[in-house]
């Protein structure tokens, strides 16, 4: 039926904005609103991972983001005024990311970035206009919108994206529970001009027996932005200022700290919750409207922009009638244990650090600083670090959407796996590029290893496929075995950089009913 336009995204923060940008690129018509009266001044995530940055580059802002943020060269562990060890971080994912670091750079940043683009592609935020109805139907959902001057607006959309934060509007309007609980604890976030011991330009993490407080280096002199605990005869207050804090940050850190000013200083609860499910027939649920947790790791908001990243390409392909609504079942089957694995391992990552009993206070300030200068030490712990919280690591292999045929070796890139980033010669004699360089996301991308490219392309896929012909040379042959990508061998990429097809020899006919069976194209 005739809708007012294909999707309304809900939520103007990184998820929504993300969202949004990927499905303007991809030729979908999209309406963008938020409740808020525009985008936010301060807020609280500040780390950038290596996946979203990969992103970034194909969204033209990634050497702004650069110049924006800081790299965080190494972690500083500080235990009752000295510095107890230090954990390199710098280029801990060489080889396996252009970006093998860690940005430190605000959400509010972030949002400026992603809002360029969008208005680019001459698409703005719905200001103050607060989604309060909705109304769903086989082939079309009835959205109801207050504007910012109290009257009320209908309209039909094909399908709705809840990118609506921690009290989703989408969420609670769909019915959709939101399972967890709150911390105990209170914490607090400030942004400070201060001086100290800290190291310059890396991070500073201040362990005492009840807890942490954490320095990130932001941009400019002394500019820091601290975020700690608050001691607990100093919870449950409204009117609490900054320099109420000061004390006992100084109790814990030392009392070399020098705090000249303060721009910005908040308290808040932190929880720990997951929706029921990520979709309710045509409306989804992405970023802090589907999951939130501990910051441990710096994975919010990264894992919101992988949702909107994940969810982008599949809706595009739908209303494009390219393929069949069964395709966005995997959104939910692809994200749910992702956020489920996040929650397990960032909720056992901070009971570790926040435990209060004298043994747990002990452990934290004494043992558990060397053992993480020990093992970051490591090569493979590096690795194995990096991937994991650069979430380069996530892959999809049980989902319907991968298929890894017969022959391929067990150690090779498989079906659902982020295909590695290499640096090829893609013709004889050619310069060496970078691969993810010439991957066009907004396509599929195939690649052709060890064997002649298909003669006729794939025709299911027509233009919406760059073929990548990888020729025999001694510099490929050592780039593929230290990413073990054998020899011949072929990769389908979906749109966002994961393999949906593997195997050895290219096979048509495998192509073709993956596209038909597993895609659903012309469902």
């Amino acid at each position: 039926m005739n809708t007012d336009t294909d999707v309304l995204v809900v939520g103007a923060g990184p998820t929504g904005l993300m969202l949004a940008n990927q499905l303007g690129r991809r030729g979908v018509r999209a309406r963008i609103i938020d409740r808020h009266t525009g985008p936010s001044l301060q807020t609280r995530a500040l780390g950038v991972q290596a996946r979203t940055l990969e992103i970034y580059t194909h969204l033209g802002i990634v050497e702004r983001a650069l110049e924006l943020g800081k790299r965080a060269t190494g972690a500083n562990i500080w235990v009752q005024g000295r510095r107890a060890a230090r954990l390199p971080l710098g280029d801990i994912g060489r080889d396996l990311s252009p970006y093998p670091f860690l940005l430190i750079l605000g959400q509010d940043d972030n949002e400026r970035l992603l809002g360029d683009v969008l208005c680019k592609q001459g698409m703005a935020v719905d200001w103050s206009t607060e989604l309060v109805g909705l109304a769903q139907d086989t082939s079309h959902v009835k959205a109801t919108l207050q504007q910012p001057d109290g009257t009320i607006e209908e309209m039909t959309v094909a399908w709705v994206a809840g990118c609506d934060g921690a009290r989703s509007a989408v969420r609670e309007l769909s019915g959709i529970a939101f399972e967890g609980a709150p911390y105990e604890h209170v914490f607090f976030v400030a942004d400070t001009r201060v001086t100290g011991p800290m190291v310059p330009d890396e991070l500073n993490v201040y362990l005492w027996p009840e807890g942490f407080h954490l320095f990130f280096p932001m941009r400019g002199a002394d500019h820091w932005r601290l975020v700690g605990i608050l001691p607990p005869t100093l919870r449950g207050r409204d009117d609490l200022t900054f320099d109420e804090v000061i004390p006992s940050v100084r109790q814990q850190a030392g009392t070399a700290l020098s705090f000249e000013t303060c721009s910005w200083f908040s308290t808040y609860r932190i929880h720990h919750r997951r929706a029921a499910r990520f979709r309710d027939r045509r409306c989804f649920l992405l970023g802090d409207a589907a999951h939130i947790h501990s910051p441990v790791g710096a994975q919010g908001m990264n894992t919101g922009l992988q949702d909107a990243y994940n969810l982008a390409w599949k809706l595009a392909l739908v209303v494009s009638g390219r393929a069949g609504a069964a395709l966005l079942d995997s959104y939910e089957a692809e994200r749910v244990p992702v956020a489920k694995r996040l929650l397990s391992t960032t909720d056992r990552a901070f009971s570790l650090v926040v435990a209060d009993s004298w043994l747990a206070g002990l452990f934290r300030t004494r043992v558990v600083p060397k053992i993480m200068a020990f093992l970051m030490g490591l090569n493979w712990v590096q690795r194995l670090v990096f991937r994991t919280i650069s979430q380069i690591g996530i892959r999809y292999r049980n989902s319907s959407l991968s298929e890894t045929l017969a022959g391929l070796p067990e150690a090779a890139p498989r079906a659902g796996d982020r295909f590695p980033w290499l640096r090829l010669k893609f013709r004889p004699n050619g310069p060496t590029e970078d691969l993810f360089g010439k991957l066009d996301d907004t396509r599929f991308n195939l690649i052709v290893v060890g064997q002649a490219s298909p003669p006729g392309g794939v025709s299911e896929l027509g233009e919406m496929v760059r073929i990548h012909e990888v020729p025999s040379d001694p510099a490929n042959d050592r780039e593929l075995t230290r990413a073990q990508v054998p020899r011949p061998s072929f990769y389908l990429l979906r749109p966002d950089g994961h393999v949906g097809l593997a195997g050895t020899r290219w096979d048509g006919a495998a192509a073709t009913r993956y596209l038909s069976e597993r895609l659903h194209f012309g469902g």
